[in-house]
């Protein structure tokens, strides 16, 4: 595990959308809270390195796709 990653919110939304699942339905794949996924993908709240890890086992993506630069589309 990476101790310093940062979650892309932008393509954890993209990949959970493509992959048909809702937020509580991600959350339960992933073992986490809905509210958790929800105030993550809105920038509520900051995901730790452990619970990037649990999304990307959930959404059975590389870890790697979550992970790394969000642009901003300004």
């Amino acid at each position: 595990m990476v101790p310093h990653m940062k979650l892309n919110r932008a393509a954890l939304v993209t990949i959970r959308e493509r992959s048909g699942l809702s937020t509580a339905a991600l959350a339960s794949r992933a073992g986490v809270d809905r509210t958790l996924v929800h105030r993550i993908e809105n920038g509520e709240r900051n995901a730790t390195p452990a619970v990037i890890t649990k999304l990307a086992a959930g959404l059975d993506c590389p870890l790697i796709a979550l992970i790394g630069p969000e642009v901003d589309a300004k």
